[in-house]
């Protein structure tokens, strides 16, 4: 199950993606994020904490970090399944794309229409993020 929003804006990968590898930025750009650390450098395998408004504090593994390009995120949630963050960016036209997605992968079982409601939940601010880091490249 995905969820996908997608933006285009006239910021160059390079602008953007200063936002991504810096996760002291991701302040700016996610507004529910009270607290993040990483373990290394912004490279795939690298582990880390976060801690969302309301929600207990969650370690994710970097799965792909791809410079400029991508990186996914991966979020194991015990005895529930997996979710996945990906940020894409892609130039096209001389203008970048932007998009985030969520995915849930449940744990040995079919999707749900519970799992719906479950990602839908999840995904509800990413698109408002999209919008506030294209805001704070302009600042």
């Amino acid at each position: 199950m995905k969820f996908s929003f997608e933006l285009e804006t006239d910021k160059t990968v390079e602008e953007i993606w200063a936002f991504y590898e810096d996760v002291n930025k991701w302040f700016a750009w996610e507004d529910d994020l009270e607290d993040i650390s990483l373990n290394g450098a912004f490279q795939t395998g690298t582990t880390g904490e976060m801690k969302l408004a309301g929600q207990p504090a969650m370690a994710f593994t970097l799965v792909s970090v791809i410079k400029n390009k991508e990186f996914i995120d991966k979020t194991e949630i015990p005895e529930v399944g997996t979710l996945y963050f990906s940020h894409v960016l892609e130039e096209i036209d001389n203008k970048t794309v932007i998009r985030h997605s969520v995915s849930f992968v449940p744990l040995d079982r079919a999707a749900t229409v519970e799992d719906l409601g479950f990602v839908s939940q999840v995904f509800a601010d990413v698109p408002k993020s999209i919008f506030s880091l294209v805001k704070v490249t302009n600042e």
